[in-house]
This record gives structure tokens, sequence and C-alpha cells, in this order.
């Protein structure tokens, strides 16, 4: 026993003063970062050690540093060195995973915790090259947003890319695959984007004032502003398919209105640790391009959309033999903008109505569109089901609501004898804090049943996501075929917007997997069972729970009681009809979803396997949601629930 216990003691102090030497080397050698720290307890030691390190790092590349600091603070001044400090702690916090401690004393033996940390100067250096690396590709997401005409997806991930360039040591020399310096390079692509764009008045109704939204002439399909609304600036514009809506506070008719187009995009970063803490410590960096100016008697664009009119017809006017309703608005309405933003639905001949019996729909839907626009809803309850007034009645509650745009309805022939009008915009606004103010334009799709009565009124899919199942050519596929899976989304799209909770108790089987992943820094060893973790090139940590259909619906039970509102945008999408399921109508759908509420905002990727046998009864088997930081590899699909 004595001669183990004396070999211990040898071992023990031979590794103590091995360190020692170690020490020595770290503090002499000029290849490490280092700090030390004391405390009460380890934890305590060891932050300490770290913030120490951190210091110690930010005195000597301070100078290397100077694109985080182009802008002084709100009172003109800053202690750079803090910045800097800051700066390399957006590393320590997410990416510092080879940092080596040294516990030099402890109690007993010691009153308190000494903790000795450091890493190789090359670990940090690889570390700048991981977030360059991920610039890199929100730069490739940026240029794919702008193609599509997603201005605030390529405003967002341009200036997030910039944003994380500018906090490593040396930004100046970061350069894409031509040679050119981003720091340079993004600004420019930036300010492209915004000296595109165009924004010119539509309507005025009252308080409200319509805008159009076009970049390089076409319409922006989506995008995100400020403006004053004559009291305040609030925030909350959103711009979908180039039409936008602010509400001014009452007589408050300026010659000029202000608006303020957003790209740093703060509040998205939440689920995206690294991207949140630099644009902490990053000080904005503010493009005046992205201040509008629009005149109030401003016109729209008077170019005529394909399809809108036949040669001849005088722009702003109905076309009745066309099939299509337009509903004017109270004030002053832009004679020359009926046309401007024709909602592009790429149907096929035998999709629409036939001629002869178009008109019946036609004059439902004026009569409906009229009562909208005067709020006298009462004079239309007799052209609704029951279960069609109830859904009206609900969406017509969605915040305050306008009819926008042009107001043209095309009628689409369905199953059964069922009608779809649509084409009609309007837009949803909600006060949200104490100034602040939020506005959805929704497109919205009228239902009629074989007796011209309208049965369903839900929220549209938007002009993207609609086409994309219109023109689904595919093995088997046929008009049925796109109108149940175009329904069906529109039918869940609304339900979780107006908090329908009833009719997603319904679609919902009962042995449904529903799998829901987050964003989260990362847990302790004792993370519940029923998580799954995975990590995304060691930055962010997606957490993945299970939940079964009752405590699912339990716990959305609770998120539409918490918001004040819930809007859901789909975009790109990808079906596949499941040829496994031979006597069922079994769908994969893996669609693009932008998620936002009074309290939370998120994008990501939303999985369905539902079974639309029954059309009128779909049934949801799996439904997964995935936030936009897991890899596109890592998206679920049918074949991880080929079993079921």
């Amino acid at each position: 026993m004595k001669k183990i216990l004396l070999l211990f003691l040898f071992l023990f102090c031979g590794g103590v003063a091995l360190l020692g030497q170690s020490w020595d080397r770290i503090t002499s050698s000029g290849e490490f970062y280092y700090g030390e720290g004391r405390g009460d307890t380890k934890e305590q030691a060891t932050d300490r050690a770290l913030s120490d390190m951190i210091k110690s790092i930010a005195i000597k590349v301070e100078s290397e540093f100077s694109s985080i600091s182009e802008q002084t603070s709100s009172d003109g001044e800053y202690d750079h060195q803090a910045r800097v400090i800051d700066c390399i702690n957006t590393y320590a916090h997410s990416s510092l995973t080879d940092v080596e401690k040294w516990v030099v004393s402890e109690p007993p033996s010691s009153s308190v915790y000494h903790v000795r940390c450091w890493i190789k100067k090359s670990e940090l250096y690889r570390i700048y090259e991981g977030r360059i690396a991920k610039a890199k590709d929100l730069m490739n997401y940026a240029e794919m947003g702008r193609m599509a005409g997603k201005l605030d997806m390529a405003l967002q991930y341009y200036y997030w890319a910039y944003s994380l360039i500018r906090s490593v040591q040396h930004p100046n020399e970061v350069k894409d695959d031509s040679g050119k310096t981003l720091m340079t390079v993004i600004p420019v692509k930036i300010r492209e984007i915004l000296q595109g764009l165009t924004i010119k008045v539509d309507a005025i109704d009252g308080d409200y004032v319509d805008l159009i939204f076009l970049y390089n002439g076409e319409p922006v399909k989506s995008l995100d502003f400020n403006y004053y609304d004559g009291r305040a600036v609030c925030d909350g514009g959103i711009v979908k398919d180039g039409l936008g809506s602010m509400e001014m506070i009452p007589g408050h008719k300026p010659q000029f209105y202000h608006l303020d187009i957003e790209y740093e995009y703060k509040g998205q970063a939440r689920g995206e640790s690294e991207v949140e803490s630099v644009l902490r410590v990053i000080t904005k960096k503010y493009f005046d391009e992205a201040n509008f100016s629009v005149s109030s008697s401003g016109r729209a664009s008077s170019s005529v959309a394909a399809g809108s009119n036949p040669k001849g017809s005088p722009k702003g006017t109905s076309n009745k033999k066309k099939g299509s309703v337009t509903a004017q608005s109270n004030d002053y309405k832009s004679s020359q903008s009926a046309d401007a933003l024709e909602y592009k639905l790429n149907a096929s001949d035998n999709q629409l109505v036939a001629d002869t019996y178009r008109q019946k729909y036609i004059d439902v839907m004026d009569t409906v569109l009229s009562a909208i626009r005067t709020k006298r809803y009462g004079q239309v309850m007799s052209f609704f089901t029951f279960e069609g007034l109830e859904v009206f009645n609900e969406l017509i509650a969605y915040g305050k609501a306008r009819i926008v745009g042009n107001g043209k309805v095309n009628f689409f022939q369905g199953a059964r004898g069922r009608v779809s009008a649509r084409g009609l915009q309007m837009s949803f606004s909600f006060n949200v804090g104490k100034n602040g103010k939020k506005t959805f334009v929704e497109d919205v799709v009228f239902t009629f049943n074989e007796d011209c009565k309208i049965e369903n009124v839900s929220f549209g899919l938007g002009e993207q996501s609609t086409n994309d199942i219109l023109c689904r050519e595919a093995p088997g596929w046929n008009n049925a075929t796109r109108e149940i899976l175009t329904t069906f989304l529109e039918n869940y799209k609304t339900a979780y917007s107006l908090r329908r909770l009833d009719y997603i108790k319904t679609i919902y089987s009962d042995s449904a997997v529903i799998i829901v992943g987050n964003v989260v820094r990362p847990k302790p060893a004792n993370t519940s069972s029923s998580e799954m973790s995975i990590s995304a090139n060691g930055q962010n940590i997606i957490s993945y729970n299970r939940y079964d259909k009752d405590s699912y619906l339990a716990n959305l039970k609770r998120v539409f009681a918490n918001n004040e509102f819930i809007n859901i945008r789909f975009t790109n999408n990808e079906i596949q009809w499941l040829e496994k399921f031979e006597d069922r109508k079994v769908f994969a759908i893996n669609i693009g979803q932008e998620y936002s509420s009074s309290r939370y905002a998120d994008s990501g990727y939303l999985f369905l396997l539902v079974d639309m046998t029954n059309e009128d009864e779909p049934l949801i088997y799996v439904r997964t949601w995935q936030p936009n930081q897991v890899n596109l590899e890592e998206l679920y699909s049918a074949g991880d629930f080929f079993g079921l």
C-alpha cells in the first residue's frame, strides 16, 4: 500500500511539474493565447480565465479589427478595445472548442479555485476561416433570393454575410472566387438592390396607403419596411407579390410618405446564435439608399400584365368576358394601376370556368367585395353556407381587413362542381406594442359548392407556391390532384393563422409523428432523453422534440392563446405522390415556410406526409419543422418515415 501511495505521489507531483513547464512554454513561445482566473467555484474561475485570455487576444489584434467600428455609438463614444473584446467573445461562445484548461489548485488545498486556459493561435485562424466560409454560403443564398425577387432574403443574407466578415481579424483580405474584396463587393450588391427598387402609391383609402413595389420593373415577391405614420416610426410593413400597405394616424395626409427598407433583420437572428452575437457587437452599416420618400400623388406603372386585358380593352376596367371582378377603393385609386400588378396564375384553359357559367360567380363576388369594402357584411350572408360564413367571419376579423391591389378575381373549375375564385388580395393590420404595426398582404380564396354557395374562405399560398402546384407535371397528376393539394395547403395555412384548433385536430392522425426542431445553445449533459441534438458544423445546435398528437395540440393551444396574431407564408415547394401506397393518395410535401407572430418569427422547412384519399378529410401522418439553419442534406423526407 505504501508503495502504491508513493507511486501516486510521484506521478502526481511529476504531472504538476510537467504542466508547470508546459505553462512556461505556453506563455513564452508566442504560439498561444492564454489567461488565468480565480474564483469560489471552478466555473467562476474558468470564466475568469477565459475572459483573461480573450482580453489578451483583443490587446494583440485590436488594430486589425478596425472594421467593426465604422460608426460610433449614439453618444459618439465607444471604447474600441471593449468592442474588440465583445467581438472575440462571439467566437468564444460559439466556436472556441479547442481551449485547453488546467485546474492549478482547488479546495481544500487552496482557499479558491485557480484555472489556466490557452488556445493555439492557429486554432483561432481556423475559426476565422469557418466564419468566412459561412459568410460566402450566405452570399449564395442572397443571390438566389435576388434572382427569385425575394429581396427580403437577399438583403438579409447579404448584410449578415457582410457583418460576419467584418468580425474576422483581417476583413479587407477576404476575397471572392474572382479575387474581389468582399468588404467592397457586398455593400455594392446591397446598394444595387436598393437602387433597383421603385415604390409608388397605388391607392389611398382613408388612413390606409397602398403601395406598389417593383424591382427592375418586376413585382417584388417579398420585402420588409418601416414607415412614419405621422406620429412614430412603425415597423412591420410587409410586401407580398409587389403590394404593401401603411396605416397613417387619422388625418395625416403628407405630400411625401417616408419609408426605410429593412436589411439588418436583427430580430430574425435569434435562432442563429453566431449571427445574433455578431449583430449585437458590430456597429450597423447605414445605407442611404434604404430611405425612400414616396409622393402621395404618385402613379403606379402603367405596364399591363400578360393576359390581363384583351387587345383594345381600356386599362383599369374589369374584363367580364374573361371572368374578372374588380373592386374599387373608397378614396383615391390610381387610374393606371389596376393592371400593373396582375396576379399571374399560370393556369391552363381547362382549369378555368367556361364563359357560359362564369357570370353567376362574378355577380356573387361583386356583391361580396362591395360588402368587404363598405364593411356591410350582413348583406351577403345568404351567399354562404353555414360553415363558409363561419370561416368568412373569422377571416375578416383577422386584424383590420381591407382589399388592396386591383381586386381582380378569376374562377377555377374544381372537382364535384366546386369553383374557386382566386386573385383577390387583402391587407390585414395589427397593432404591436406601443407604436408598432404589422401589416400582411394575403391572397384570399373563395370556394363555391355546386349550388353556387361559398362553402369556404381561405388564405392563398401566394403566386409562386400556387403556380408550383398548378403547373406540376408528374405521372398520374391531373387538375383534380392539383386542386386537392392546393386546397389542403390553403386550409392548413388558414387554420394556423386563424387559430382554428378544432379543425387542426381533425387533420392529424391519432398516431401522428410530430417533430419540431429549434436552434438552441448547447445544453448540458443532462438533456432530456426525449430530445435529439445534432451539431451544425460545430456552430449551432438543432434540438428536435418529438410530440404525440395530444401533447402537440396542447402546446399549440398555448401558442395560440399567447399571440395576438400568427401569420404563415409559404414559398417554394416539392410534392411527391408516393407510389408505395397503391390504394391511397399519400403525398410527401416539402415546403418553405416563414412563420411570424406577435412574440416570435422564424423561417425554415415544413415536411408533411398526408393521406388525401378522402379529399374532404385529409389526414396528416407526419409533420416536421426544421429551421433554416439546418443543413439541406439533413431535411426530413418520405424516406425517413417509410415504415409507416
